[in-house]
């Protein structure tokens, strides 16, 4: 009985960095920016906007997490916007430390940095 062994291929699926787009890393910022508002001008601010406001943030994240499942830190940033806005609902305190979680977890991530197309030479 005769084996043979094909050529390994050199071809390989290019990789693909998770970049979120600006309009998505905005909207992450409007719940921990509305907070600092109601926080330096408490009449200024109503305060379900800020409920609003993360829940939709939490749930771009979310569709964004879903589309790329492999990364830990949207992971993180997704977790942490959804708790923020559980803790929202029901008034606790510490939810604007979770919105300013997960834009820590955009951040430590790469999401705010600019996407650079890198040479390919390393794949050979």
């Amino acid at each position: 009985m005769a084996v043979s062994a094909l050529p390994r291929s050199h071809a390989r699926a290019p990789l693909k960095a998770a970049t979120l787009p600006s309009g998505v890393l905005a909207l992450t910022l409007v719940a921990p920016a509305l907070d600092l508002l109601a926080w330096v001008q408490r009449n200024v601010v109503v305060p379900n906007l800020g409920v609003v406001a993360a829940g939709v943030a939490a749930a771009v994240l979310l569709v964004f997490w879903a589309h790329f499942p492999r990364t830990s830190w949207l992971a993180a940033a997704t977790l942490a916007a959804v708790a923020g806005v559980a803790l929202r609902v029901v008034g606790a305190d510490v939810a604007p430390a979770l919105s300013l979680l997960a834009v820590l977890a955009l951040g430590t991530g790469g999401a705010f940095a600019s996407a650079v197309a890198e040479p390919e030479a390393w794949l050979a």
